[in-house]
């Protein structure tokens, strides 16, 4: 159960922890604050975390890029993650400019408060020093990813599907499970408006509803995506195909698990 009220207190047995929680959203937009669109969003978008038995403390990149009358255009959005026992926390912390020195990304190295960590492309990691229950500890935040072991749901990887509708958009839905079980998911989207309007969403934080063998729901946590809202799909026999569609529209959608 999330809680958006800010800073959260959560009581585990007779031990109570105080979360830190914002979300950090750095807005880059277009050439003249001197960022150029990241070459590779779908690497450093989506869910990183470092994690333990009970719980998990991560960020969310999510990206969006793409040119209007011929223009680009960019925006990277951080949002920070604790979650303990079950419950996670998470709110929303808007800097505008980058050059804030609260909070600063120029593609590799992020900083915002508690946290300073770079992204390793060639590990596919962050590794960095961040303040967690009033203590400096050094991290090095990954993937979600199952404990050694456990059993790991079905649906778990990537998925693709490309639709023939037009306006002409491309998906693609990632579903991880993290140490301590809890399901994850991110979508990057891309969608072409018209001739002039082009822009690609990547790391588009989804809710996971339910998620099992034969079935699955998920939610667009962005109230402003709306015509990618909710998620509902039915998965084949082989469990290598979901037919879906998106607020319960009759057009059918077919993803493929990639390899």
């Amino acid at each position: 159960m999330a809680n958006n009220s800010g800073c959260s207190r959560f009581n585990s047995g007779a031990t109570k922890l105080t979360l830190l929680c914002a979300t950090f959203a750095v807005l880059l937009t277009g050439p003249a604050h001197g960022q150029e669109a990241i070459a590779r969003p779908e690497l450093l978008s989506g869910r990183w975390e470092v994690a333990n038995a009970s719980g998990a403390d991560g960020i969310l990149v999510m990206i969006t890029q793409g040119t209007t009358n011929g223009l680009p255009h960019h925006t990277i959005q951080v949002r920070v993650n604790h979650r303990k026992g079950g419950y996670e926390s998470k709110g929303w912390y808007v800097v505008s400019p980058p050059r804030d020195a609260a909070a600063q990304f120029d593609g590799r190295r992020l900083v915002v408060p508690g946290l300073t960590a770079t992204f390793d492309p060639e590990t596919v990691r962050w590794t960095g020093e961040w303040v967690l229950d009033g203590q400096s500890r050094q991290v090095m935040l990954e993937r979600p990813h199952a404990a050694t072991g456990a059993s790991l749901n079905s649906l778990c990887g990537l998925w693709e599907a490309l639709s023939d509708d037009l306006p002409a958009r491309s998906i693609r839905i990632h579903i991880a499970q993290s140490v301590d079980g809890a399901l994850a998911a991110w979508m990057d989207s891309g969608v072409v408006i018209t001739e002039r309007i082009q822009s690609q969403y990547y790391g588009q934080s989804m809710k996971v509803i339910s998620l099992d063998p034969k079935s699955i729901i998920l939610e667009n946590e962005a109230a402003t995506f709306q015509f990618f809202g909710k998620f509902t799909g039915v998965v084949s026999g082989d469990g290598n195909t979901i037919t879906a569609q998106w607020n319960g529209r009759p057009a059918s959608w077919i993803f493929r698990r990639v390899p």
